[in-house]
């Protein structure tokens, strides 16, 4: 049954699953997902059931996604007498959450070689989470949750940042799992904005600016940005762009905030958008 491995399917290492043991883990993480009985759950890879046995008790509603078809037998049939779980065969980095009902509580031992595809996934879904409580191996969470100035501040930092507020609940030490890992574990609350706290911009542009601000982290973001592709800028450009925002010359991407990046984004895309402006006429074909 799901927890037992010796009765269990076996460990697939190319799925990257590690199982959660520690029944003391299990019930921090029910905790940190405050969820309440009239709620609906997703949980993303269930494997042997140790976390869907507990959040079964806890929800109105919880869909259970598992991609291992052994795993799948096994959970529906432990769980077949409880009609509000319903286990879901399927990859969660390509599945449309839109077939579930909202909001959605997320809650995610994510596999740590599958996390970020299937946490990127649930975030093009994210107007239909109420929030999201996953587990993440320590290096990961900490560049979702690294603030500017930091060495794990990054273009995944600022991408989760723009969208949610991200909170470290609690570490998990390795030995809480079966095999166990290499590396400790990190439980985060992801809660996304409603409405950004910032003025709206055109997404995909920021983004690539975003991206291609960090393309070479030891550069400064006046030289990532001079050879970013489909951007097209010119020293001039940046000068009058980096006066405006009063960003000093030699900046680094790692130092500037995420509402510094939705500015600087927005300046750009002024700026090409005009067709007076070297390379706006270009950017205008691609948009």
């Amino acid at each position: 049954m799901p927890g037992q491995r010796q009765h269990g399917p076996h460990h697939r290492k190319r799925f990257g699953q590690v199982f959660l043991r520690d029944p003391l883990v299990i019930e921090r993480i029910l905790q940190s997902t405050g969820l309440t009985p009239q709620e609906t759950v997703v949980e993303i890879g269930p494997g042997r059931g140790a976390l869907t046995g507990a959040l079964a008790q806890h929800s109105k509603a919880l869909y259970a996604i598992e991609i291992d078809p052994p795993y799948v037998d096994a959970l529906r049939q432990h769980f077949a007498r409880l009609p509000h779980v319903h286990i879901i065969q399927a990859d969660a980095r390509t599945y449309d959450y839109a077939q579930l009902p909202m909001p959605l509580v997320v809650v995610a031992n994510l596999p740590y070689s599958m996390g970020m595809p299937i946490l990127r996934q649930l975030f093009a879904f994210r107007h239909r989470l109420a929030r999201l409580v996953i587990m993440l191996q320590h290096e990961v969470a900490a560049r979702l949750l690294a603030a500017p100035g930091t060495s794990a501040y990054g273009a995944l930092s600022v991408f989760f940042q723009y969208y949610a507020s991200v909170r470290h609940c609690f570490e998990v030490a390795r030995h809480a799992f079966r095999p166990i890992p290499a590396v400790d574990s990190t439980v985060l609350s992801l809660v996304p904005y409603s409405s950004l706290p910032w003025v709206s911009c055109d997404e995909p542009f920021f983004l690539h600016v975003v991206r291609s601000a960090f393309v070479h982290r030891r550069k400064t973001l006046r030289t990532n940005l001079l050879v970013a592709p489909q951007l097209h800028l010119t020293k001039a450009d940046l000068e009058r762009v980096f006066t405006a925002l009063n960003l000093a010359p030699m900046v680094r991407p790692q130092d500037v905030s995420v509402a510094q990046f939705v500015q600087l984004a927005a300046r750009l895309h002024a700026l090409l958008t005009d067709g007076n402006a070297p390379g706006g006429r270009q950017l205008q074909q691609q948009s």
